[in-house]
Formats: C-alpha cells, sequence, structure tokens
C-alpha cells in the first residue's frame, strides 16, 4: 500500500511539475530576463499543455492554450480552445479579445458585456463617444442592465448611471442626464462625485434650490471639495447673494485655486 501510495504521490508531482513549467514557458515573454523561466521556449509549455488537454482537458488548460494562441495570432486555434470552455464570464472575456483580433466591434462589445468586463467597456464606450454617441450611450446602457442583473456591488451600477448621465448630457439629452445623476445617488448616497455632478445639472436646468442641496450635501460628505464649493457659489450667485458667493469662492479658492468650478464662478462675479 505504501509503494502504491508513493507512486501515486510521485505521478502527482511530476504533472504538477509539468503544468508549472508549461506555465513558465507560456509566460517567459513576461518573466525577468535572468529567472529560469525566460529561458523556456514557448513551444515547449504550449506542448506540454497540449499534451494535458488530451488526457484531462480542464477549463484551465485550454484557457491557456486559447490565450496562448490569442497572443501568437493564430485565431483558428484560439477560437477551437475558446469553443472548449464551459459557457462563463471568462469565455466571453476571451470570445471578446477574439472577436477585436478579427476587427468585429460589435461581437467584441457583446462579448464584452456577457462577461461584465466594466474596464472594457468604458473603454469601447470612450471610443464611440465621438463618432456615435447614440451607440455609445446603448452601450452603456447594456453593461448597467448586465450589473444589475448578476447582482454587482450597486457602486458599479452607480458608476454606470454616472457614465450615463454624462453621455445623455454631451448629447444634450439633460433631463436624461438628471434622472441617471439622480439613480446614480440613490444606488451611493455619499459619493461626492454624484453630487456635485447633479449639482452642476441641476443648475443648468435652472433648478437652483435643487442644485444647492446637493452642493451642500457634497460639502457634507466631502468638506475639501473645491468644487463643491464653488458651485455652492454659483447658486448662491444666481440667487442674488453676492456676499454669499464670494464667501464659497474664498472657500474654493483656499481648498484648490485650480478647480475649474471656482474659474467659472470667478468670472461670474467679475461680470457681475
Amino acid at each position: 500500500m505504501t509503494a502504491v501510495l508513493a507512486a501515486v504521490v510521485f505521478a502527482l508531482l511530476l504533472a504538477l511539475g509539468a503544468v508549472q513549467l508549461g506555465s513558465d514557458a507560456i509566460f517567459a515573454s513576461v518573466a525577468d530576463a535572468h529567472s529560469l523561466p525566460a529561458h523556456i521556449p514557448a513551444q515547449t509549455g504550449i506542448a506540454i499543455y497540449r499534451a494535458i488537454a488530451r488526457v484531462a482537458p480542464a477549463p484551465y488548460v485550454n484557457d491557456m492554450l486559447a490565450r496562448s494562441a490569442l497572443a501568437s495570432g493564430d485565431l483558428h486555434m484560439a477560437q477551437a480552445y475558446v469553443q472548449r470552455l464551459p459557457v462563463s464570464a471568462n469565455r466571453s472575456e476571451l470570445q471578446a479579445r477574439l472577436a477585436l483580433a478579427r476587427g468585429d466591434e460589435r461581437a467584441a462589445q457583446q462579448a464584452f458585456v456577457n462577461a461584465g468586463d466594466v474596464l472594457a467597456i468604458e473603454a469601447e464606450v470612450r471610443g464611440l463617444a465621438q463618432r456615435d454617441p447614440a451607440a455609445a450611450y446603448g452601450l452603456e446602457t447594456q453593461l448597467k442592465d448586465r450589473l444589475k442583473e448578476s447582482s454587482t456591488h450597486p457602486d458599479a451600477v452607480a458608476e454606470a448611471y454616472w457614465h450615463l448621465a454624462v453621455l445623455a448630457a454631451q448629447q444634450h439629452r439633460l433631463g436624461l442626464a438628471m434622472a441617471n445623476y439622480r439613480r446614480a445617488i440613490a444606488l451611493s448616497p455619499i459619493s461626492s462625485k454624484y453630487l456635485i455632478s447633479a449639482g452642476f445639472q441641476a443648475y443648468d436646468l435652472r433648478l437652483y434650490a435643487e442644485a444647492q442641496r446637493d452642493f451642500q450635501r457634497a460639502i457634507g460628505v466631502d468638506p475639501a471639495s473645491a468644487d463643491a464649493y464653488a458651485g455652492a457659489g454659483m447658486v448662491a450667485l444666481r440667487l442674488g447673494d453676492r456676499e454669499g458667493a464670494q464667501a464659497y469662492a474664498e472657500r474654493s479658492r483656499a481648498l484648490d485655486p485650480d478647480s475649474h468650478a471656482l474659474s467659472t464662478l470667478q468670472t461670474q462675479l467679475q461680470q457681475r
């Protein structure tokens, strides 16, 4: 029994060693130049993983082979390994990378949404925003819906609503922008960023009382926010309280003399 156990342990250690060697070889290009993995041919790692895949086609093996094929530009082989993966966010992310490599932006975007890959989607949205604002808004909406469905932390959903608000404002859909800012605040009520953004949107819509409430809440959350004080000053000036506006400007200047909102307030003070 002892001999059998020893043989099993030896075989297991040998298998683990092969996996480690394969991983080291595949990632040799990012290893330290003076380390052993840097001197192992990548093809060695690929051969090891392919051998493992034939015996025990575990998801992590096919994942590694798919990524290696993508890195080398072998899209046909990458597709074959991706198809062997179980349905998961990881598979969707690889499908997106494969679609991008093929130049299929729409398929990549949908796959990134399926994967819930926030960073990748936001990068796609930024790229779309200038050339197709409506498509950018639609893609961000898909991401928001995906995050809600997956029970993601409310802060991530709130951030998606904030991005939707910014996109709506850029399209001059101010009422929609305001509604999205409110949804972001409802999910993350102590975010000064959302409160300040809502405050300036309310200001643009001439909802001055609402704007002042947002700025005061932002000050309560972050007393060091120069933009919040400047926003409050802009509202005060609009409501005829020049002395109050100047006091807010002084406070904002003490916190950040380079605040863009402060610059706007100072210009308004000079004009009145």
